[in-house]
């Protein structure tokens, strides 16, 4: 009896196990779909498993978080492009860490929470981002705590941040 329940036991989990249209199940789909946008070019995304590409991104955001622009600028590539909440920057390394210092100088503190990471790659490696999600409590000098959601793409390249775009949403008031 006990042969006989381990050969439907098998026979059950190989029928599970075969595709049900009888096709293998490492056929690739074509998507049909017809979409609202077409896309120029498609990237073809996919998880870096790599993880130097977010230590980067963290740590560029670590160095932010502790108002530390030695740090920062170990990050940042020669050029960079920062956007941020609706102020936008081209430059150089030297430049983007005056500005980032003027900046961080209103700051007495600012704490990160982080939601989720992700890090991305396109399959011709063309392409190299990390994205964040995070809430951010920043304290001014002169007291005023202000809260936000934050959304971050950074684009590495060479191992720096050579891109990044910050997208801010502030809590409704009631």
């Amino acid at each position: 009896m006990k042969s006989f329940s381990s050969l439907i036991l098998i026979s059950l989990l190989f029928a599970a196990c075969q595709s049900k249209d009888g096709t293998s199940s490492n056929s690739t789909m074509t998507d049909t779909t017809k979409y609202a946008y077409t896309l120029k070019k498609s990237y073809d995304w996919k998880m870096n498993l790599d993880p130097n590409n977010l230590q980067v991104a963290l740590n560029a955001l670590k160095a932010f978080e502790n108002l530390d622009t030695t740090t920062l600028q170990k990050f940042v590539a020669d050029s960079i492009w920062l956007h941020v909440d609706g102020y936008k920057f081209k430059g150089t390394k030297n430049q983007f860490i005056k500005e980032a210092q003027h900046e961080m100088d209103k700051y007495k503190s600012i704490k990160i929470n982080m939601d989720d990471m992700e890090s991305v790659i396109s399959k011709d490696k063309t392409e190299e981002w990390v994205s964040l999600w995070y809430d951010q409590i920043s304290t001014l000098k002169d007291g005023k705590i202000d809260t936000m959601s934050v959304y971050n793409d950074i684009k590495i390249k060479n191992n720096k941040v050579a891109v990044w775009s910050e997208y801010v949403q502030h809590p409704m008031k009631k």
